[in-house]
């Protein structure tokens, strides 16, 4: 009885959160390679809508470098405007051709990768037994700028959703 009533609690909430903006079509060109887009600062500003709550703006100051190993690691600061602040490291490998696995702070999982033209699409496991983040980054045609979407999925049901501009600081 506790599983179907759960069941039918999950399927009435996955209509509660508005689905994101359609994402720009992917191009060939730019390409999105991460470890260069990221490489020195980029800036990020964005809204994380959870399920039942008020939408939370927040920030991301990020700082990306190659590791004398082959990895790529990106350090980000992300402030909340309500007050919390979170430190995150990204740690990737490219592994082969579109390819990248890698690990993120504070994540159960590894981080799976792949770019197809202009798009990043990366997976990982949040927290065990079943909470996934699944994002899409799509350069934008100036190639300084990227809007990323992201969906957190718990037990495969929609929970969360950020949306994010992402943009390369002048060098």
């Amino acid at each position: 009885m506790r599983v179907l009533a759960a069941a039918a609690l999950l399927g009435a909430l996955s209509g509660c959160l508005s689905a994101p903006p359609l994402p720009p079509e992917a191009r060939d060109k730019p390409e999105l390679r991460p470890e260069l887009f990221f490489a020195g600062r980029t800036h990020g500003t964005g809204e994380l809508e959870v399920r039942g709550r008020d939408a939370r703006a927040f920030t991301v100051e990020s700082s990306g470098r190659a590791q004398s190993d082959g990895s790529f690691q990106v350090d980000q600061t992300i402030t909340y405007a309500d007050g919390p602040v979170e430190i995150r490291t990204w740690t990737v490998r490219r592994t082969a051709g579109n390819t990248y696995q890698g690990t993120i702070s504070g994540a159960a999982g590894e981080v799976t990768a792949e770019t197809r033209g202009s798009v990043l699409h990366l997976r990982y496991l949040v927290r065990k037994p079943a909470v996934y983040m699944e994002q899409r980054l799509y350069l934008q045609p100036d190639g300084r700028s990227v809007i990323n979407f992201a969906t957190i999925t718990v037990a495969g049901v929609p929970w969360a959703r950020l949306a994010e501009q992402i943009t390369r600081d002048a060098e």
